[in-house]
C-alpha cells in the first residue's frame, strides 16, 4: 500500500506540474480550489469546501487571493446573502482550457525520457484505462474493485 500511496503522490505532482500549477505560484491546495471553481463554475464557498475536502478558512483565503489577482469574481448569493459565490473569470477559463489540453503523453515524455517511446505510449494508455476504471464518470466517489472470491 505504501508503493500505491507513493505512486499516487507522484502522479499528483506530475499533474500539478503538467497543468502549470507551479508556474502560477500556488500551493497545491490553492490549485485545488482554483481547479474546483474552473471545473464546477460559480460555486459557494461551502460547496467548494464539500468538493475539495479543504477547511473553509483555506477555501476563503484562496478565493480572496484569486480575487486580488483578478482570477475570480465574487458576489453575494441571491438566495442566501450570508453566502459568497465565486467564479473564475473568462480569461482564467480560456487559460485553463489551454493548460488542460496538455496530455498525459506530454508529461510522461518529460519524466520517462529513459523509456522507449512505445513503452511511454503503453504507460499512457494504461493510465487512461486506470482512470476509466477508478474515476470514470464518478469523480470523488470511492469505488471498490470486485473481489475474485
Amino acid at each position: 500500500m505504501s508503493d500505491l500511496y507513493q505512486l499516487g503522490r507522484r502522479l499528483t505532482e506530475l499533474a500539478y506540474q503538467g497543468m502549470g500549477g507551479s508556474e502560477l505560484d500556488l500551493t497545491p491546495s490553492e490549485f485545488l480550489v482554483l481547479r474546483d471553481l474552473f471545473m464546477n463554475g460559480q460555486s459557494s464557498i461551502s460547496d467548494t469546501v464539500s468538493r475539495t475536502g479543504l477547511a473553509q478558512s483555506k477555501v476563503s483565503t484562496s478565493v480572496a487571493k484569486f480575487r486580488g489577482r483578478g482570477w475570480v469574481e465574487t458576489s453575494p448569493d441571491p438566495n442566501d446573502g450570508r453566502k459568497t459565490l465565486a467564479a473564475v473569470t473568462n480569461a482564467v477559463k480560456l487559460e485553463g482550457d489551454r493548460r488542460r489540453a496538455r496530455t498525459v503523453q506530454d508529461a510522461l515524455d518529460l519524466v520517462l525520457a529513459e523509456a522507449e517511446p512505445a513503452e511511454r505510449q503503453q504507460l499512457a494508455t494504461a493510465l487512461e484505462r486506470l482512470h476509466e476504471l477508478l474515476v470514470g464518470d464518478h469523480p470523488g466517489e470511492v469505488r471498490t474493485l470486485p473481489s475474485e472470491g
